[in-house]
């Protein structure tokens, strides 16, 4: 039987979070934790991470339950600190007295807001807010506070108060899980290796993990991610910015070739592209910087895309001329009649200057075929000026760009990045000096345990019960925290099975502006684990 649509349709205004569960939600929207790495941009963001902990510490504390802070931070043997500030992770127990261990796995940062995003948010993106459709609004209100965050520690509420519990549980809530987990779950991992084997001191330690960081069915497996970071050397030429970028998006048919065994999920809008997951190559952060020379034909002084993360799909992209005005009435009537539909071009003309605006649609870097990437297109256009004489093929001072390349659950990053690393040689042998680098925990592998594994097949048991809907097996596009997890064992030796699941539905639009929570989402998997560890023997 075909897994049912995992939408119920619209949530009926009466059916909310509860008191305690929407001030917590909105208390920890309000924070702003927001995690932004952009080694390009110079930029490195982790915003309220301390304060994050102290309320989750103070609120799982209240609920009776034990609870401690590890900070990444203060990990280093010698004195030093592997970080420049607080990587706080928050373990929260809920102890029975028994010998066996389940584990649930969430993490509380968030990706940032970018100015073009807050033009689209119809209330404050920090602020949760419940509209007349019935679903709460707001920056993590979905990615992973109202999916993980929250229904994890409200499900240990629930099952503290039973006294007939067969397993322990602990729930961690992560940080640094938007940009690959460096002081968040790679570090606890890096903390239990260090630790002799069936260590008490290990704390990812269970039998089996759960991880609501997803969407209304079962994940069996999750993509890899790197972030690959491209630059230019000074005084390169604009066509050669043009190659290297088209280089770049062709790349993405390749990565479309390394096919998964899991089948693709339920998309918002039809069929998805593929039957099963497959390899994804997309371009995002994007910046240039040029000199203006006064020649006759008009010349590129900036090109900046509109989006703050790797892992972010920009809407727009802003191109910036300058010459004389008959030169940049020549460049915008070619741009005007070359852009093409989905894609808009905006632009404000003034004396000496020209800015032009590729608008798209964005979204996240895992799932290019939900978006319209203006980047590449913007590319497209600029050469087309470039053909049309239209456009000087000036010096440019500095340009960098981010690929986010995620490869299928079963395959490994670093096999992933030897097949990219092959296929740049060639770019090298055509433009002096380009040069690719992934920085010190901006890769990782994906996660794949099979589908027919009983307990993966238990848990979608369990879901389907209490969802009343037939709840499929599926891959998930997104990198998450299962990653770190691909080579831990159980206590008894076993790989540990963890498996993916979620309130992140078909219209959360997570990582872009108006993401939402579906209430009644929230309220499954607060159900769905507390049943998963009511019934494991």
């Amino acid at each position: 039987m075909p897994p049912a649509p995992h939408s119920p349709g619209t949530p009926s205004p009466n059916q909310g979070l509860d008191r305690e569960a929407e001030h917590l939600l909105a208390e920890l929207v309000h924070l702003d934790t927001t995690n932004l790495e952009d080694p390009g941009g110079g930029r490195i963001e982790k915003r309220n991470y301390a304060k994050a902990a102290e309320v989750l510490l103070r609120r799982a504390r209240d609920l009776g339950l034990e609870a401690r802070v590890w900070d990444a931070r203060e990990e280093l043997k010698d004195g030093s600190h592997r970080f420049a500030e607080p990587r706080p992770n928050v373990i929260v127990d809920l102890n029975r007295g028994q010998k066996d261990r389940l584990l649930i796995v969430s993490h509380f940062d968030v990706v940032p807001v970018p100015d073009e995003q807050l033009t689209r948010w119809k209330s404050p993106p920090h602020e949760l807010t419940r509209r007349e459709d019935g679903r709460y609004y707001g920056r993590g209100a979905a990615d992973d506070l109202g999916s993980g965050v929250v229904p994890g520690l409200l499900a240990l509420r629930d099952l503290a108060r039973r006294d007939d519990l067969r397993v322990n549980v602990r729930m961690i809530a992560c940080c640094d899980e938007e940009t690959g987990g460096a002081g968040g779950i790679e570090a606890l991992r890096e903390h239990d290796a260090e630790l002799p084997s069936g260590s008490p001191e290990a704390i990812l330690s269970g039998l089996m993990t759960v991880i609501p960081d997803g969407s209304p069915y079962v994940a069996a497996g999750s993509s890899g991610v790197s972030f690959v970071d491209v630059s230019l050397p000074p005084k390169s030429r604009v066509t050669e910015f043009l190659r290297v970028t088209e280089s770049l998006t062709e790349f993405r048919t390749v990565a479309a070739s390394w096919v998964s065994a899991l089948p693709s999920p339920p998309e918002p809008e039809g069929e998805p592209p593929n039957a099963h997951i497959t390899g994804r190559a997309t371009l995002t952060l994007t910046h240039l910087r040029a000199p203006a020379t006064g020649g006759a034909v008009a010349q590129l002084t900036a090109l900046r895309s509109a989006s703050l993360a790797a892992n972010q799909i920009p809407a727009v992209v802003k191109l910036s001329f300058a010459g004389k005005t008959s030169a940049l009435g020549k460049l915008e009537s070619v741009l005007t009649s070359q852009v093409r539909l989905p894609f808009q071009l905006r632009i404000q003309a003034s004396e000496g200057e020209l800015v032009a605006e590729v608008v798209g649609r964005s979204g996240h870097g895992g799932y290019p075929h939900r978006a319209h990437n203006p980047v590449p297109e913007s590319a497209r256009l600029l050469l087309e000026a470039l053909q049309a004489g239209a456009l000087e093929d000036g010096r440019v001072e500095s340009a960098t760009m981010t690929l986010d390349l995620r490869s299928p659950p079963e395959m490994e990053a670093e096999q992933a990045l030897e097949i990219f690393r092959n296929y740049f040689r060639q770019l090298e042998n055509e433009v002096a000096g380009v040069k690719a680098d992934v920085p010190p925990g901006r890769e990782r592998s994906g996660y794949f345990i099979s589908p027919s594994d009983p307990r993966v097949e238990s848990l979608r048991r369990i879901f389907s019960e209490v969802s009343g809907r037939t709840v499929g097996i599926y891959g998930e596009y997104g990198g998450t925290d299962a990653s770190a997890l691909r080579r831990i064992t159980t206590p008894r030796g076993d790989p540990m099975p963890v498996v993916v699941v979620g309130a992140m539905d078909e219209t959360a639009h997570i990582h872009d502006a108006e993401e939402s929570l579906d209430p009644r989402y929230f309220h499954e998997v607060i159900r769905l684990l507390t049943t998963w560890v009511e019934r494991t023997p």
